[in-house]
């Protein structure tokens, strides 16, 4: 978040007492040309934060000399995403290449955080190469590190390294590869659109005696309702049954996703009332689906339906929905809907920034000074706004790592 966003919101928070209309107008109005920064001054904030950043590796280098520091897997992973979100790949390397002098690096599952770390950093080459240094590491390596380095492949979008990879390496080390290493690389073939030869995995699969499950077939029907192939993903489903695999929230919610973009709403309907039907709760992903159809074609009732059940049956409200949800309200010129989307947002600590600010001033453009008043009252305090706002981007600033409801894909574990 810039600086010159937070000295807006500093300015748009702040109490004050009795505040005319024209007065908190101008407060709420957005100038851009005041939040245009000179050049000395961005050059003294890139400077500022490359100091930060220089900060950050020496501090997490010097906890790294504590042992109780390494054992917890939530101390690299906030640092590591900042560095990547900063472009500091070679600072990550840093980091992660200075872990090898501790005796964890013996421990195949401290191995395995650094590869998916590199992995997460969209940096499979130098997951690569620490696994083929684990031997000179004294590190055995097992299917559990294997499948870490192809999960790194998979989340730099190296998928023909990925295949290659999971053909090479079980023959070579004598690994046997188990049901998380045909996820993988079943996503691996749907990326790179062999979207039949990742079907033709299921032989190999029972060949095995290894059990496709739930998130074997998510990504499957990800892939074909993706690619608008909805009469083969309707034999994903039959296959899904045949093999006694239980379908979930996700595999309905490919469906949905496919429904959706092929402007089949009201299909996409049929599929989240049936659910419930079927023993499988819709989660907050089927209705931001759903809803998003509904936003695509301009219709606000039953946006505001489907929005009311997602409430009333306590999904969670992710950013995603304010994303969308606000700016329609704003659009279709609903505005008391757009300000109970904004008091939601702050009470779910899902802050939309830049739809509070929009919403503010169209409050205040229809002489709805107290409403406008109330927002800002609910984030007077500037402090507490920022560690709210410092919490909801740490997942959002990770690479390859955040949570978009919109585009959601199964998780390769079984």
């Amino acid at each position: 978040m810039s600086s010159s966003i937070y000295s807006h919101l500093g300015g748009l928070f702040r109490k004050s007492s009795k505040p005319s209309a024209t007065a908190s107008a101008a407060a709420v109005t957005i100038n851009s040309s005041q939040q245009t920064a000179s050049e000395p001054t961005r050059l003294t904030a890139a400077a500022t934060k490359e100091k930060q950043l220089e900060s950050l590796v020496k501090k997490f280098k010097k906890n790294s000399e504590s042992p109780r520091f390494r054992r917890r897997h939530l101390n690299y992973e906030p640092a590591v995403r900042r560095l990547a979100s900063a472009g500091r790949l070679s600072s990550i390397h840093d980091i992660l290449n200075h872990q090898k002098q501790y005796k964890d690096i013996t421990n195949e599952r401290f191995t395995v955080r650094l590869l998916w770390l590199y992995g997460k950093s969209q940096m499979s080459d130098h997951a690569l190469d620490l696994f083929e240094e684990m031997p000179q590491l004294n590190c055995l390596r097992t299917v559990l590190s294997f499948n870490a380095l192809l999960a790194a492949c998979v989340h730099s979008k190296q998928f023909d390294k990925t295949v290659k990879l999971f053909r090479e390496i079980p023959e070579k080390l004598a690994i046997q590869p188990d049901i998380v290493s045909y996820n993988t690389v079943i996503k691996a073939f749907c990326e790179l659109g062999s979207l039949d030869t990742a079907v033709s995995m299921m032989d190999e699969l029972d060949k095995n005696g290894i059990h496709a499950t739930s998130a074997t077939f998510n990504t499957l029907l990800y892939a074909f309702y993706k690619s608008g192939r909805f009469d083969e993903a309707e034999k994903i489903w039959g296959l899904m049954e045949k093999k006694n695999v239980s379908a979930d929230a996700r595999s309905y919610n490919a469906k949905l996703h496919g429904l959706v973009k092929d402007k089949r709403v009201m299909e996409a309907v049929g599929v989240v009332e049936g659910m419930e039907d079927r023993g499988v709760k819709p989660d907050g992903v089927s209705y931001n689906v759903l809803i998003k159809g509904f936003v695509d074609e301009g219709h606000s009732n039953e946006v505001k339906r489907w929005y009311k059940k997602m409430i009333d049956n306590e999904c969670t409200l992710d950013l995603a929905t304010f994303r969308m949800l606000i700016p329609f309200a704003c659009d279709t010129g609903d505005i008391d809907f757009a300000h109970e989307l904004c008091k939601k947002s702050i009470d779910e600590n899902r802050i939309y920034i830049k739809g509070i600010l929009r919403v503010i001033n169209k409050l205040v453009e229809q002489s709805k000074i107290n409403e406008a008043k109330e927002l800002m009252e609910l984030g007077s305090s500037i402090r507490v706004l920022r560690e709210k706002l410092s919490t909801q981007t740490q997942g959002m600033e990770a690479i390859g790592c955040h949570h978009n409801s919109e585009e959601e894909e199964p998780s390769l574990q079984d």
